[in-house]
């Protein structure tokens, strides 16, 4: 039995304007791995859970706190915030 497939994604813009990390500094190279690895899990996500479209902005949103596994990868650790910014916006923060 083949299932139907999901429907595509309406097309979302999301703008982060300061991602303020509460730990270790991260050197240029890390940086970068984490925002691609940010980027592309919410890309996923929104591509399996698509988020509603809404206008306006939020001043803020606040990351569920993340284990000492997640932020000593910055790949990790960018999946780990894609997951909790996506939970967050999914149920209207």
């Amino acid at each position: 039995m083949s299932r139907a497939p999901a429907p595509a994604a309406a097309p979302l813009t999301l703008s982060i304007e300061r991602l303020r990390l509460d730990g270790p500094a991260l050197t240029p190279l890390q940086t970068r791995q984490l925002q691609r690895s940010l980027a592309a899990e919410l890309t996923r996500l929104h591509r399996l859970e698509p988020l509603a479209p809404r206008g306006g902005t939020l001043e803020w949103l606040r990351a569920p706190e993340l284990g000492a596994s997640a932020t000593a990868d910055p790949v990790r650790l960018g999946i780990e915030l894609a997951r909790g910014l996506h939970r967050a916006l999914a149920r209207g923060a």
